[in-house]
């Protein structure tokens, strides 16, 4: 085979869904494919300047995640949003997350010491310079802040425990969204802290009270979630 001859791959395909499938899963966390809204392939084409096939698999994809609904017509829609969902949610991320954490704990090394440390000092840095209500701000918060909750449970020796628990966080993110509008500086203030006492219990290697706290950390989101869930008048 001579320098010019082509050599052909086949993991083109794959990355071609793999791209569909973040950027549609990212536009639904965010909110920019909103709860309910039908998911056209031809729409979908042209937002993200894909094929059709790739475009279909990773819907496929995010049906079986929770993200998106196939619809009796064949078709695909967001999976919408209701109380009793978010209840279901809140049950089993603090289910996965505990259970995670709990097994990080008792697994972490001092390397994982160092990142629980690194990752909430980022994320400290900046609540305390005190998190602007834009959208590039905010994005910014879930990025550290869900590299923080990573690296709590990264010690984590079981793989089906860790897949599920990304499953149910991003529903959760996609649900805190929703309440960020209306999120109080108190509240932010009140989120701060509870980072700081989960990340003081997590490396003192006190697993009962780490637990607990992030138990109590999001059902007080969720709490806020359900206020404004209920304004909307989604509470079925």
């Amino acid at each position: 085979m001579t320098s010019a001859t082509k050599v052909i791959t086949f993991d083109q395909p794959a990355s071609l869904v793999e791209h569909a499938h973040n950027q549609i899963r990212e536009d639904i966390i965010f909110g920019r494919l909103a709860p309910g809204e039908k998911l056209r392939i031809e729409d979908l084409r042209a937002r993200y300047a894909l094929g059709s096939t790739p475009v279909r698999e990773a819907l496929s994809r995010l049906s079986s995640t929770g993200l998106v609904e196939a619809t009796s017509q064949r078709g695909f829609r967001v999976t919408p949003i209701s109380e009793r969902d978010l209840d279901d949610v809140a049950r089993m991320r603090i289910r996965l997350e505990t259970d995670a954490l709990r097994d990080s704990i008792a697994h972490g090394s001092e390397r994982w010491e160092a990142d629980v440390a690194a990752t909430h000092y980022t994320l400290s840095a900046l609540e305390r310079r005190g998190l602007s209500r834009e959208h590039a701000d905010f994005a910014s918060w879930e990025h550290r802040n869900r590299a923080f909750h990573e690296a709590l449970i990264s010690a984590c020796q079981s793989p089906w425990t860790l897949r599920f628990r990304a499953t149910m966080y991003d529903q959760h993110e996609r649900y805190r969204r929703i309440s960020h509008a209306s999120a109080s500086p108190a509240r932010a203030r009140d989120g701060m802290r509870e980072h700081a006492a989960i990340k003081e219990a997590a490396l003192k290697r006190d697993a009962d009270k780490a637990c607990a706290l992030t138990e109590a950390h999001i059902m007080r989101t969720i709490e806020a979630i359900r206020t404004r869930i209920r304004r909307a008048g989604r509470g079925t």
